[in-house]
């Protein structure tokens, strides 16, 4: 028997300090509800966890991006919905104008309403705004959707500029024909290959050129496949930017696409002078619009509607894959979450049948601390 080293009771306090830290181990993780609080918990399962974090981070911020790309197409393609409606009646209005029974009186006022449509669409193009950030002016071009959580991962915007002078620009650089029984000196039976023949006789089929100083299409982008259907009387007119001067002011330097404006031309053959493109800025108020008018009216009205189409259509697509986009980021998202759950969060359960184990084996630590302290009081009985 010693009493200068108490090895009993130094074994009960290790075994005692060890279960102490133990039970606060389990503590910490039952109050804050993570299994790993410092690296020393879990130092692979710490890096492997915020590796997750980092992703379901980024994920949740790219289904947000997804839903504001909705919204800024969703905007663009209400916009677009008027613009179409408007066009709509431009076309309503171009079959009543062109109709013989009307006075000139009767398709001035038609003209006017015409007018004011195209300066609207004009109004809701310059207007239309998502984020301070013009939408329908051809400014809003590649624009780039972060719809992941790495770099790189986007979907890619464009809208092109809906202006009346774009949507003309566009009509006229499909070289429409449209019939009318207008003469023409520069009328050309379509099945002779000689088309800048100045003089040639007039055809039951026929078609003609604009004059210089306007703009239309150039000859390798007529549709001649339009010219065919049609029989004596009328001839066929290749749609040009004079014959809408009457409802719109046209601009051939305003033209945002440059593919669309690199078709266009007012020289034909070398016969006119050396000139691309053309210039139609003043509205031609004074001219009378008669029915030749209005038939140009329906070919440009025809033409917009299909381009404005297309454009709704594109949108309506993005929008549909952007939705597709959120669905499939908020289940990457769900499911790196749990992941992620496994490896940090506490399972209550089992902690807590660690925490009560603990416990007891503290209060027994204890209990045996204070035994083997009390043994080396048998050493006085030997001295006593």
């Amino acid at each position: 028997m010693v009493i200068q080293h108490n090895i009993t009771a130094m074994n009960a306090n290790r075994m005692f300090n060890l279960t102490n830290a133990n039970q606060a181990k389990s503590t910490e993780k039952l109050s804050s509800g993570y299994k790993i609080n410092r690296s020393a918990d879990d130092a692979a399962g710490l890096s492997i966890s915020e590796k997750m974090r980092r992703q379901v981070r980024g994920l949740t911020q790219a289904s947000a991006n997804a839903s504001d790309g909705i919204s800024c197409v969703q905007t663009a393609e209400g916009a677009l919905n008027e613009v179409h409606d408007m066009l709509q009646r431009m076309g309503e209005l171009a079959v009543k104008g062109a109709n013989g029974t009307l006075t000139s009186v009767d398709r001035e006022y038609i003209t006017m309403e015409v007018r004011q449509l195209m300066s609207e669409i004009d109004r809701v193009q310059s207007t239309t705004t998502f984020n301070e950030q013009k939408l329908l002016d051809g400014s809003f071009t590649g624009k780039g959707l972060q719809v992941g959580a790495e770099s790189g991962q986007h979907i890619a915007i464009t809208i092109g500029n809906m202006c009346t002078n774009d949507l003309i620009a566009s009509a006229l650089s499909k070289g429409i024909f449209y019939q009318t029984n207008n003469d023409s000196p520069r009328c050309h039976v379509t099945d002779n290959p000689k088309p800048w023949e100045v003089n040639w006789p007039h055809g039951e089929i026929a078609y003609w050129i604009p004059g210089n100083g306007t703009t239309w299409a150039k000859y390798e982008y007529f549709n001649k496949n339009m010219i065919e259907p049609w029989g004596s009387p009328g001839h066929s007119h290749v749609l040009s930017a004079e014959d809408l001067t009457v409802f719109h002011s046209f601009s051939y330097d305003a033209i945002t696409d440059e593919n669309v404006k690199n078709k266009l031309t007012n020289k034909w053959n070398n016969r006119l002078p050396e000139v691309t493109g053309g210039s139609e800025e003043a509205l031609a108020v004074d001219k009378v619009p008669d029915i030749r008018y209005f038939q140009a009216l329906n070919a440009f009205a025809k033409s917009a509607i299909f381009d404005v189409s297309e454009t709704r259509s594109n949108l309506g697509a993005i929008q549909n894959r952007l939705e597709h986009t959120i669905n499939n980021l908020d289940n990457i998202v769900e499911n790196t979450t749990a992941a992620e759950s496994s490896i940090r969060d506490t399972d209550i359960a089992t902690e807590m049948v660690k925490y009560a184990n603990n416990n007891i084996l503290a209060q027994a630590g204890q209990s045996m601390l204070a035994q083997a302290n009390q043994g080396n009081q048998s050493a006085l009985a030997l001295l006593q």
